[in-house]
């Protein structure tokens, strides 16, 4: 997860003023701060125990719902939907498609 991009931000900061950004962990929410962070033109060091993604973030199906949740949350679904066609585009993800979903709500079952 290291990265030799740079970006205009850190062409106006020397290398040695740059802070030092040390990021626990690369799992899915490690290794997505490492790449956004790089982007800005950041430098991080991303240290882990055993492997990229070896705990609970390698262990997901992949199934995102853009319109499951409620309240405060349903913002941040539609967020991270689009986000993620957006991430496979730029990084060139081909394995990357969206598949239509059902969603079903009991109703009031009438008598027989």
């Amino acid at each position: 997860l290291r990265s030799t991009t740079t970006t205009t931000m850190a062409a106006a900061v020397e290398p040695e003023q740059q802070p030092k950004i040390v990021i626990a962990g690369a799992g899915l929410h490690g290794a997505a701060l490492a790449y956004f962070l790089t982007k800005r033109g950041a430098k991080p060091v991303v240290i882990e125990k055993k492997e990229v993604a070896a705990a609970a973030s390698g262990k997901g199906g992949g199934f995102l719902a853009r319109d499951w949740g409620s309240g405060p949350t349903v913002q941040l679904h539609k967020v991270s939907y689009a986000l993620h066609a957006e991430l496979a585009e730029e990084l060139g993800i081909t394995s990357y498609r969206e598949i239509p979903v059902l969603s079903v709500e009991p109703g009031n079952r009438s008598k027989r």
